[in-house]
């Protein structure tokens, strides 16, 4: 179990929070008790509430570092997400309860002067609380755990929450005891703000919100700078949890056979894993032209090639055969690549002659722009 928890540090940070909530729960409740404190005692509620959301994220958390499988290729991040969403809500809804209760308060006109153990219990809290907060926060970090972040800012707003206590506690025993409600509900305001930037993040990203704008430019920028790569477009980003998902088109020379595109391609994917940040994967699309701003259609595709030029080919008396077919697709327009053998004993002046016809012969194909013919020094018959 102990080499468990030093493998994840996140479930132990989760661990240690949920019970530091439930003793400090046990002291503001019992310190609002002994200490006549109205505050106290819903501070203590709202550390018990931290015990749900302290279940919620170490939940989602886990699942959250679960591999990839066959039902979830792009790994079970959105987990997290959901985790942190929730969270937020929970802030939001504490801190709506504790401004209700200290509206009470003060409508009712049911002030106390709260005694020493109150302040006592507000203070314990708001110290545990901050090292929790910043303790949290690093391993959130440093894990790139959203969920863990978003617990972090949780033990936050409860600091918060014990400083109002404080403040009230102390203004009370001053003899200005509205200065308990008035500063809860100052407070809560606070907490609930918090509360919405959690949820709002989290919902953000289960709506696969992008990365910024800045960080769009520098990935763009660093593709373009890669050998091979004529110009990038079309990149988009997505968040899942604490990683990035991202697919981009690179534009490459129009010429580059069909493998050393993918080499290019798959060299852009690697080098933009290696070294970016919480990068999973990246969908990488090689294009010969910019499609961005139209629809390439190209109708002489391999199949309508291969019959119309076998065609030709079979009816020459001098070519042997066919050995390659290249099509290139750039500008709207077809170039097709012809190789052929040459019959045995033909002399190079008729070799020559019979070229210039098949090549004639080939361009009166529909949809063929440009033709080009050679002769293959190493035949490999496939026709």
């Amino acid at each position: 179990m102990l080499n468990y928890f030093q493998k994840n540090p996140g479930v132990r940070i989760i661990v240690i929070g949920a019970l530091a909530n439930l003793l400090l729960a046990a002291l503001k409740i019992a310190g609002g008790i002994f200490g006549r404190s109205t505050a106290m005692i819903a501070d203590g509620i709202h550390s018990l509430s931290d015990l749900l959301t302290d279940g919620v994220v170490l939940f989602t958390h886990k699942i959250g570092q679960l591999p990839a499988d066959e039902n979830h290729p792009y790994g079970h991040g959105r987990a997290e997400t959901i985790g942190s969403t929730l969270v937020g809500a929970v802030i939001i809804i504490a801190g709506f309860g504790l401004a209700y209760e200290s509206w009470k308060i003060i409508a009712t006109d049911a002030f106390r002067i709260p005694l020493i153990p109150a302040a006592l219990a507000a203070v314990t809290s708001l110290g545990v609380k901050e090292i929790l907060f910043r303790y949290t926060l690093a391993t959130g970090e440093k894990t790139n755990s959203p969920s863990l972040v978003a617990n972090a800012w949780h033990h936050r707003s409860d600091a918060i929450s014990s400083i109002a206590a404080l403040i009230g506690i102390g203004g009370a025993m001053a003899g200005y005891p509205i200065m308990d409600p008035i500063a809860a509900i100052l407070v809560s305001i606070m907490i609930m703000k918090v509360g919405y930037d959690i949820a709002f993040k989290g919902l953000s990203d289960l709506m696969d919100t992008a990365l910024s704008e800045e960080e769009t430019r520098r990935i763009e920028a660093m593709i373009n700078k890669f050998p091979g790569v004529i110009q990038t477009h079309n990149l988009r980003t997505r968040r899942i949890g604490g990683d990035v998902l991202m697919d981009v088109h690179i534009l490459v020379d129009p010429e580059a056979s069909v493998t050393e595109g993918h080499q290019i391609a798959e060299s852009v994917r690697r080098e933009l894993i290696r070294t970016m940040d919480n990068v999973q994967d990246v969908l990488v699309h090689v294009d010969t032209e910019d499609d961005a701003s139209f629809e390439t259609i190209y109708w002489a595709n391999r199949s309508y090639l291969e019959k119309h030029v076998d065609k030709i080919i079979d009816s020459m008396k001098d070519i042997e055969g066919r050995t390659q077919l290249r099509a290139h697709y750039h500008g709207g327009k077809t170039t097709l690549e012809v190789y052929v053998t040459m019959k045995s004993g033909i002399d190079p002046d008729k070799a020559n002659s019979a070229l210039m016809e098949l090549k004639a012969h080939l361009e009166t194909i529909e949809h063929i722009h440009e033709v080009r013919v050679f002769i293959d020094p190493n035949p490999n018959l496939i026709h």
